[in-house]
């Protein structure tokens, strides 16, 4: 089955997880006041909403070429925050309309589930801000979640307003049976299934600013294969079934042999701050690879743009090493930038690219150089880009990778030279 079969095939399936229970309720429709009915439409699809976040996260190895990761994560925590508005409406409907404020255990646990629901959203825009570690954070809400589905369903079925009807209470059934697999395969079968193929650490290599390469061989089989510009979820210990597992580029060609994978990580905290203490031979467990970018995509062939920022240049080294190793030679063009001259990252393999691809441009912007003659100061901009890419730039394809002020201002730079988005593949460095 193609990508693109399989992205139809799962956009159908979240869109049927979304309307079947409000398509249920309509098929049932009461003949009472519109207000109320229309408060219970909008709190049976934002809780379906909310439900179907599960399947974005569930890294399913079926969807791993399908979907760009960074739009999955991006769309994960619009549609979350959404999905609490669309459950918060329909309360605050009933309050406003119905002067809805009696008690007792049935509107108890609608309130409950609600600030399960609330508290999701809440910690998660503002994780950074509240300072809560991020395992903290995923162990806070796999708890909330589960507050959500407990006291949600029992105020639904317990209300048996529309759940009287038995379409209804079975259409969610069947969404919370759905919720229950995903939850089980998130937590039991892929950990079961990444544990049959472990790898172990082969060395680790400090890099300037906090960066940490991170070498890889199978442990006791061949290794599983990836295409470059893929990301993998990884961790360390002596099970896989943990907490919370970490996303990252793959660094390394895709082409290695006997498997071998290499990871660049920068120390940001939580697991990344324990990579530079691992040791030869420790055990380390592989969930991937996951990414839909392919560079036998006809649209990358006529020439790639690559343009990174800081630790954003991972993938793209994978994309630079692949591309050398298999001797394909359209043409390149790398915008990177970085802090300054010492906080530049793999200097010698970006050179050695020069050599071994058809590396046309290599544009290295330091937002403060040491050298004041240096070229090019400050941010990437489309002025720079333009200087340097050829007249036929807009039939190239885009590969950006980076943290989210360098996205946002790659945004502003290909509306600016007016580059086509379909032409444009983009990862968030700070996508989980």
């Amino acid at each position: 089955m193609t990508p693109l079969t399989k992205r139809i095939l799962f956009f159908i399936i979240l869109i049927v997880l979304l309307f079947a229970p409000v398509t249920a309720m309509i098929c049932h429709w009461v003949p009472r006041d519109p207000i109320v009915n229309v408060s219970v439409m909008l709190g049976f699809i934002g809780l379906a909403l909310a439900g179907i976040q599960l399947v974005p996260i569930g890294k399913m190895r079926w969807l791993a070429d399908a979907l760009n990761m960074d739009r999955v994560y991006g769309e994960h925590h619009n549609y979350s925050l959404l999905a609490i508005g669309l459950v918060l409406s329909h309360p605050l409907i009933l309050i406003i309309t119905q002067k809805v404020y009696r008690t007792n255990w049935v509107l108890w646990a609608g309130w409950i589930g609600l600030a399960g629901l609330v508290l999701i959203g809440f910690t998660s825009a503002l994780r950074k801000e509240l300072k809560i570690g991020y395992v903290s954070w995923l162990t806070l809400h796999n708890l909330l979640t589960l507050t959500i589905l407990v006291f949600g369903m029992w105020h639904m079925f317990a209300v048996n307003y529309y759940m009287q009807f038995p379409l209804v209470r079975w259409v969610w059934i069947a969404e919370i049976a759905v919720w229950v697999l995903l939850t089980v395969y998130i937590r039991f079968i892929s950990p079961i299934r990444v544990s049959k193929s472990p790898y172990k650490v082969e060395s680790v290599e400090a890099q300037p600013n906090s960066v940490y390469t991170l070498n890889l061989v199978p442990d006791g089989h061949e290794g599983i294969p990836f295409k470059a510009g893929q990301i993998a979820w990884i961790s360390t210990g002596a099970s896989s079934f943990v907490i919370s597992r970490n996303p990252f580029s793959y660094s390394g060609s895709d082409q290695a042999q006997g498997g071998k994978l290499r990871f660049s990580i920068k120390e940001v905290g939580d697991f990344t701050f324990s990579v530079k203490d691992l040791k030869l031979g420790d055990r380390v467990y592989v969930d991937g690879p996951y990414g839909a970018f392919d560079l036998e995509n006809p649209e990358t062939k006529d020439g790639l743009v690559m343009v990174a920022g800081g630790i954003g240049l991972a993938p793209i080294l994978s994309l630079l090493k692949t591309l050398g190793d298999t001797g394909d030679q359209r043409p390149l063009y790398l915008f990177y930038g970085d802090f300054s001259e010492k906080t530049q990252l793999y200097r010698e393999e970006l050179n050695e690219a020069l050599e071994r691809t058809n590396l046309k441009k290599l544009v290295i912007v330091f937002e403060k150089p040491g050298d004041e003659e240096y070229p090019h100061k400050g941010y990437i901009t489309d002025k720079i880009m333009e200087a340097n890419l050829p007249d036929n730039y807009k039939a190239l394809y885009y590969f950006v990778c980076g943290p989210p002020g360098l996205v946002a201002a790659m945004h502003r730079n290909f509306k600016a030279l007016d580059v086509s988005p379909k032409r444009i593949h983009i990862e968030n460095y700070e996508m989980a």
